[in-house]
């Protein structure tokens, strides 16, 4: 038996006798992190180990200096790419032990739209796995989780009845959907209003059916709703509303996103009638609406040529789209070129492979045609090009450089803007989230940016900080006897997920990417070096058992007595 002091919130120390201290074995731990999230003392840390990288000969990635290996291990894992904390190796290793069910379950709790993240998260997590970096190509984990959702199901708690304040959230969007579950999951009392018809933002209006199959939107929703969750649709807000909802609500959280494209207004006649914004074309082109569509506007493209101005992905998005819309040819032109052009490269790839042509270092100068009528678009040389942390952009120009592309209509993707119609954030009764708060845009950052304006009014209201374990987390380097040595680990190549031809896919707005087979994902699966594993700190623990009682392996954390 032994004794430990526990500093108690800052308010003082208190000693309690401790007859046992947890053990973990790492050989079995899988690294899903429900021991850290859920040790009352977080006396339990992400371990990293060294991945030998000295030998030239056994893997297909340079060599690394000792020094550097030691520096890169602690740097980032795959559970701190994940802008919710989501651990790929965790739900990896479940389930390579066939326990499917405990691998999504780690999956969804921590994220409410796991099935629209398995269809288009940019997968962050796989640009800093560790095989990908140090040994050949990275674990295909949004492939990975894909297979999960497909091949399990899953049904969440009802959720609970704690507090008597009521909280409104604006927009259905992926933000607004997941600050409502989140503050629901604590116990408030949350209705989200959505100006749309259906929920789901831009995840239904801006996102084409190629990429994100509507029933994988209608899934995750559905089980929020089920669960609880209260959407109004119809409901738009404008300043009146706003007012009202402050009266009547403890708190409001804004996620209304940024539903308003820009447009190329420095260009001369840039109102021509085929020149369009990527939010009027993406909404015409998945529900048939006109919202945003001038009265002297139409959308016929087919057999027409058509540019796109724009380098990140809603300017691939509208480029592919357009494409199965039955235009002839598609160019795309940015301001940026090679490493700089925002769009993923994998999105890059997808879109010549499916004939979209680009043109890189380039602005627009001037529409040319006749009486409303586009016929083509000069364009100047970008001389040179640079982006300051805020985003902003500068250029400049070459106007001696000048080419010409024929075009017969036009889709600017060059960002989108917020109405302004929403009262400040104050961090007392109005909160922001998602792109009207300036936070990342894509669909991941957006459920983060959400989560976190949860936990914001909850310690305003309840005036105080619940941890959330899967922000901050620190990483340690594991003991020298847990290095990894490629040599000894399965040499098998990643399996690229399952895409449909391009010669077909653009005939259609069929999904592209398809799901693992059987056995590409037991193959997958395999492929993980395991390079973390949750490591105890003996003289933080408590003994107290938790940890052992949660763990999902079953087998690896034991209680040893002191």
């Amino acid at each position: 038996m032994s004794t430990i002091r526990i500093n108690h919130d800052g308010s003082g120390e208190f000693t309690l006798e401790r007859g046992c201290v947890a053990h973990i074995d790492t050989s079995k731990c899988v690294n899903c992190g429900t021991c850290r999230e859920i040790c009352p003392v977080e006396a339990i840390e992400e371990a990293q180990r060294r991945i030998c990288r000295v030998c030239p000969e056994c893997t297909d990635q340079p060599v690394m200096r000792l020094d550097d290996i030691d520096d890169f291990c602690t740097k980032q894992s795959c559970t701190t790419a994940c802008p919710l904390g989501i651990s790929p190796q965790g739900y990896i290793g479940l389930a390579r032990n066939g326990k499917l069910e405990e691998a999504y379950r780690l999956v969804w709790e921590k994220n409410p739209l796991p099935s629209v993240c398995a269809h288009i998260c940019h997968h962050p997590c796989e640009q800093v796995c560790k095989r990908g970096v140090l040994v050949d190509d990275p674990m295909a984990i949004r492939g990975i989780k894909r297979y999960l959702g497909e091949h399990t199901d899953y049904e969440l708690p009802k959720y609970p009845k704690m507090h008597d304040e009521r909280i409104a959230v604006i927009g259905a969007g992926p933000a607004g959907l997941s600050a409502g579950h989140f503050l629901s999951s604590m116990g408030y009392d949350v209705t989200v209003f959505e100006g749309n018809m259906e929920p789901g933002g831009m995840l239904v209006r801006g996102i084409p059916e190629f990429r994100l199959d509507r029933e994988a939107v209608k899934k995750d929703i559905r089980k929020l709703q089920e669960a609880g969750l209260k959407i109004e649709c119809g409901a738009r807000i404008g300043k009146k509303a706003v007012s009202e909802l402050q009266k009547e609500y403890d708190a409001v959280v804004v996620a209304a996103g940024t539903p308003h494209g820009k447009e190329i207004t420095w260009v001369d006649k840039w109102n021509y009638d085929a020149v369009y914004t990527a939010i009027q074309f993406m909404d015409f082109m998945n529900n048939d609406q006109n919202t945003y569509r001038m009265p002297h506007q139409n959308f016929v493209i087919e057999g027409k040529e058509g540019v796109v101005i724009g380098g990140g992905s809603v300017a691939m998005d509208t480029a592919r789209a357009a494409l199965r819309m039955g235009a002839d040819k598609v160019t795309v032109v940015c301001l940026e070129e090679g490493e700089y052009v925002p769009a993923h490269q994998w999105e890059k790839d997808e879109a010549a492979e499916e004939g979209v042509v680009f043109m890189e270092g380039y602005s627009p100068k001037d529409y040319t045609g006749r009486v409303n009528t586009l016929e083509g678009i000069d364009f100047v040389k970008v001389d040179s090009f640079s982006k300051d942390d805020s985003g902003k952009i500068s250029f400049t120009t070459d106007d001696s450089q000048v080419v010409h592309i024929p075009a017969q209509f036009c889709i600017t993707a060059i960002g989108q803007y917020a109405d302004d119609i929403y009262p400040a954030a104050d961090g007392d009764t109005v909160f922001y989230a998602g792109d009207i708060s300036g936070a990342a845009c894509s669909v991941i950052d957006a459920l983060a940016s959400g989560r976190k304006a949860a936990y914001d009014v909850d310690a305003v209201i309840q005036e105080r900080t619940v941890r959330d374990a899967e922000i901050g987390q620190k990483l340690v380097q594991a003991p020298m006897e847990e290095k990894i040595f490629p040599c000894n680990r399965r040499k098998t190549q990643r399996h690229e997920r399952p895409m449909t031809d391009p010669e077909d896919r653009i005939k259609s707005f069929d999904e592209v990417e398809l799901t693992y087979t059987d056995k590409r994902f037991a193959q997958e699966v395999l492929r993980c070096l395991g390079c973390g594993y949750s490591l105890i700190d003996g003289e933080k623990c408590i003994g107290c058992g938790i940890c052992e009682k949660y763990c999902p392996e079953g087998d690896v954390i034991s209680m040893v007595r002191k």
